[in-house]
């Protein structure tokens, strides 16, 4: 009767173990499914919010590569956190609470890019004349992704077109021509240049650049004289793409505007900001700007400098203006340094038609006053349809 009993108990034991261990192995198997199922990039597009995302990433030269070598860190841990955040995400997006435009919560790890790009064994394909020192970078503690954000997504979601209403524009054709915009894709220079003036890194062409980057335009021999204006009155930003960075004080009017200043301001910088005054405002300008003109050296200068302003008057106001507004790199001597405001002190008290104290000139003053007089001094905005 014991020996029975025993025999049961080892019986209902050993069924017991046998289903626990059908148990473990089919759980195991299935979360194995599960986790294969989950981690690939397929998986990862069904989502209707990754949407751009997807898109950008099959137009790179990343498809190749799945998401989760990119986005999940080696090691068991990580990918548990990895699945734990998944679940979240997909409760937000069921509930359709999820934030947009979607980023990522933590920078890509160096060793998942050097998972599959070794730097010590390979040649650094970079394009044109950019010498790169990865090894410098590296040991400054510079991550991959500072520069190389864009090489897989376009920095579509800094870019703010991925929002919900955005979702149903996207397309391959879209995708593809987002990708092949460089901006979006390559490190750009200026962000390159704020690190470096940042860190106290060089800031010189020669540094990343083996030609130093001079246009041919810059070695001709009346580029100096008077030719590099004329080139500059052409196309202003691409003078300030280089020289923005020579200059020790930035000229904001030059900064990148946002999106809805640009739809605001229809006007384009260059009518906004002539040369003359890029030239008295960039500090860049002064090492030429300043050396006194053969012209003013002449005896008689002071004498014809008149008659001399009046045939070259844009020149003149290269270097200087009607009236001394503010500092600038080059001169403070405006014509009104010798030739003061013939406008007494009271003259707005004693003005016939009441005016602000703030009144600047402008054309409904010629109603009344001559025009030749007045614009020897005073000079009236250009506005759009006047």
């Amino acid at each position: 009767m014991e020996k029975e009993q025993s025999l049961s108990k080892k019986l209902k034991i050993i069924k017991f173990m046998t289903v626990l261990i059908i148990i473990i192995v089919g759980a195991a198997f299935i979360l194995k499914i599960g986790v294969h199922a989950t981690s690939s990039s397929s998986f990862c597009a069904n989502c209707h919010s990754m949407k751009p995302q997807v898109l950008t990433w099959e137009a790179s030269s990343h498809s190749q590569v799945e998401c989760v070598q990119c986005h999940v860190q080696p090691g068991l841990e990580n990918l548990a956190k990895q699945k734990a955040g998944g679940i979240k995400q997909l409760y937000h997006t069921i509930t359709d609470n999820y934030i947009a435009p979607i980023r990522m919560p933590s920078y890509i790890p160096n060793e998942s890019c050097t998972a599959c790009h070794n730097m010590s064994n390979r040649d650094v394909s970079t394009s044109g004349d950019i010498v790169i020192d990865h090894d410098i970078h590296e040991t400054k503690e510079v991550a991959c992704v500072t520069c190389h954000d864009g090489v897989a997504h376009g920095k579509v979601s800094e870019k703010r077109v991925t929002y919900k209403s955005d979702y149903q524009r996207w397309n391959e054709t879209l995708a593809k021509r987002f990708m092949k915009d460089e901006k979006s894709v390559r490190p750009v220079m200026s962000k390159c240049m704020d690190c470096h003036e940042l860190r106290g890194a060089p800031l010189t062409c020669e540094t990343c650049h083996t030609t130093g980057m001079l246009p041919e335009t810059h070695e001709e021999d009346d580029f100096l004289k008077g030719k590099h204006g004329n080139l500059a009155s052409q196309d202003l930003m691409y003078c300030e793409s280089c020289h923005s960075y020579m200059s020790k004080n930035p000229i904001k009017e030059f900064r990148e505007q946002t999106n809805y200043m640009k739809y605001i301001n229809s006007d384009t910088i260059e009518k906004l900001f002539t040369v003359q005054q890029y030239a008295k405002t960039n500090t860049y300008c002064i090492t030429c700007h300043s050396v006194r003109p053969n012209s003013h050296n002449d005896r008689l200068f002071l004498m014809n400098h008149g008659r001399l302003a009046d045939e070259t008057k844009d020149t003149c106001f290269t270097c200087h203006e009607n009236q001394a507004f503010s500092e600038t790199p080059v001169t403070n001597i405006s014509c009104s340094s010798c030739h003061p405001s013939n406008h007494k002190s009271e003259w707005k008290r004693r003005h016939p038609v009441p005016i602000p104290d703030n009144q600047k000139f402008e054309k409904t003053c010629l109603n009344c006053h001559v025009e030749t007089t007045c614009t020897k001094c005073h000079t009236v905005s250009k506005r759009e349809g006047e």
